[in-house]
């Protein structure tokens, strides 16, 4: 007898849940102390899936694994964070994040998801929304790299309004408090350079750093992508960087990442338009401009291209 390849597809994701312990129908319990060891391990699979170009077989995976785990659990506020990262749209990732940060506040990753709404509103161009997500950061939460992203992030909603005083005085906030080394201390040299006289921000603490930034300015990450409005013959891969319901949405992303120095297109003639950069023949190469985007500021995963 032949099975029908969804009720396949339903059973695979029964087995993945079983080792969780988890059911649609369990009662509600004290929430744990922590994420569990499998749900990390279902977390691992569903973000293996990602990069192996079976999107939607991961997005199931955790659609299961949200319905599954228990009502305000740290094994839901995982689940929730991971499905918004890999959401094809960003209105299912506002949902999820935005229901994290309710329902599991004191989850490890109530302040990711704050960022990541703060990171998106900045991104729909509305910086003075953003920077209420990214306040409540620094308000509620006195330690961590994302308090630091968090008070970079402000004053770019402050730039963006063409604040700069204000821009400027966040900016020094934060090195006084301190910036950690790698891609945010980068970040903040890049915004401090709009920063003059009485505005001014010091510069890096060290001569190995700001040989480092005159390095970075002088050679770029990675070598660019191809024009995107033309796709190879042989391309295969993009970096996503946002999906939108309207196309006026993500015309107005695209625009802001030009003005970025992000080349970036619209995928798509119907919902969700995603807002891609690049086009690549191996996922090799697309992985490494992501990662030369992300020192940047800017998220998003791999996309497979369909034919």
């Amino acid at each position: 007898m032949t099975i029908p390849r969804g009720v396949v597809r339903l059973l695979c994701v029964a087995g993945a849940l079983a080792p969780l312990g988890l059911s649609a129908q369990q009662p509600v319990t004290q929430p744990a102390a922590t994420v569990s060891a499998a749900m990390d391990r279902q977390i691992s699979r569903a973000r293996a899936l990602v990069e192996s170009g079976e999107g939607a077989d991961a997005r199931n995976l955790l659609d299961s694994l949200v319905q599954a785990a228990p009502t305000a659990s740290f094994d839901l506020a995982e689940a929730l964070y991971w499905r918004a990262v890999l959401s094809e749209r960003m209105s299912d990732a506002e949902r999820d994040w935005k229901r994290l940060v309710i329902e599991s506040p004191l989850s490890p990753r109530a302040a990711d998801a704050l960022v990541r709404l703060g990171e998106l509103d900045l991104l729909r161009g509305k910086p003075a929304d953003a920077r209420v997500y990214l306040e409540r950061v620094l308000r509620e939460f006195p330690t961590g790299v994302q308090r630091s992203k968090s008070a970079l992030l402000v004053a770019r909603t402050w730039f963006d309004e063409r604040q700069d005083a204000k821009g400027c005085a966040a900016l020094a906030a934060l090195q006084a408090e301190g910036v950690p080394e790698g891609e945010l201390r980068m970040q903040a040299g890049d915004l401090g350079r709009r920063c003059t006289g009485a505005n001014a921000v010091n510069a890096p603490a060290t001569k190995v750093e700001a040989k480092a930034e005159a390095k970075a300015e002088a050679k770029p990450d990675s070598k660019p992508a191809e024009t995107s409005s033309t796709r190879p013959a042989d391309a295969r891969f993009s970096v996503q960087l946002a999906a939108f319901d309207t196309r006026r949405e993500a015309e107005a992303a695209v625009a802001r990442l030009s003005k970025a120095g992000v080349d970036a297109r619209v995928d798509g003639s119907d919902k969700p338009f995603r807002v891609r950069h690049g086009y690549f023949t191996t996922r090799a190469a697309a992985n490494a401009q992501l990662a030369a985007l992300k020192k940047r500021g800017h998220n998003g995963f791999i996309a497979e291209l369909t034919p």
